[in-house]
């Protein structure tokens, strides 16, 4: 899936915010994004639990679902983690997600909230482009979630040992000893996989990374795995501990299967047609440059 100039503009006629939790300074922000869009004849809504933190009352108020269900698409308004909740929590209603960037420098969101002007005009246009990531479908029973970036497996007891074991189909992929294991997508590539010495991935990539966290052995390396394989995984001689995308938590019972792949329908993300992968990474990491 790579990055493509929109050829289909959206119809934007309602767009639907998720703001950053416990940020009640965004409130100016927000206000003048709402006043850009409505002079622009777009009807604004906010997610109820963004509007209670903001101490906001009115009728563009509306639940998670609802919001969802009526916006064309969905704005998240904070950072990158932001942006990683708000593609989890809309993730089964495929609409597409404009990020603006509102604090502390992000790599996953490239739109300044004091671009956003210039930038609505533009959306209104249709003077963007769709950007499509694959997000990891993560099951455990009759559980499911989903990540942007990635999936970490631990001992349920902090700083223990892990014996963790994955499986594709019925055959052993590896057994992993050692602090954790991290399974990420090629957005993920650049977060905790890369601080563990894995690859980096070109986002429109579909495949995912299997990257051990302090292995005991000097065998176990990170290995990149094909969009069409599906793995299963469980932890033993203890109780396990699932992190999703290094926000939401989910227990894991000692030998209980967890079913990881690619989903195979990706997220669409609306970037400014400027934004190029390789600009982000030399900006923001330093990518190639002297030390």
């Amino acid at each position: 899936m790579s990055d493509t100039v929109n050829s289909s503009p959206i119809s934007i006629k309602e767009v639907g915010f998720f703001l950053r939790p416990n940020r009640p300074e965004l409130l100016k922000p927000f206000q003048n994004i709402q006043k850009k869009f409505e002079r622009l004849g777009i009807k604004v809504f906010i997610v109820e639990e963004s509007a209670k933190m903001l101490k906001l009352e009115g009728e563009n108020i509306l639940p998670k679902k609802e919001l969802c269900e009526r916006s064309d698409i969905l704005i998240s308004l904070g950072g990158d983690g932001t942006l990683l909740s708000t593609v989890r929590e809309s993730f089964e209603y495929s609409k597409p997600i404009l990020s603006i960037q509102a604090g502390t420098l992000g790599f996953l969101v490239d739109l300044d909230v004091r671009d956003i002007d210039f930038f609505v005009e533009q959306l209104v246009k249709g003077e963007y482009k769709i950007e499509q990531r694959r997000v990891l479908s993560i099951t455990i029973g009759e559980e499911r979630e989903f990540a942007l970036n990635d999936v970490t497996v631990t001992n349920r007891k902090r700083m223990a040992m892990a014996n963790i074991y994955v499986y594709e189909k019925n055959h052993v992929v590896n057994n992993y000893h050692g602090d954790g294991l991290v399974i990420s997508t090629a957005t993920g590539s650049t977060a905790y996989n890369l601080s563990l010495g894995g690859p980096i991935l070109s986002p429109e990539m579909s495949s995912f990374i299997l990257t051990p966290i302090a292995p005991h052995s000097l065998s176990q390396r990170p290995i990149v795995l094909p969009p069409n394989l599906k793995i299963s995984l469980g932890i033993e001689g203890s109780d396990g501990l699932l992190k999703i995308d290094g926000q939401k938590d989910v227990n894991l019972s000692e030998h209980e299967r967890v079913h990881i792949s690619i989903h195979e329908r990706p997220i669409r993300i609306i970037r400014n047609e400027k934004y190029n992968f390789f600009k982000i990474l030399r900006r923001k990491l330093k990518w190639g440059t002297e030390m």
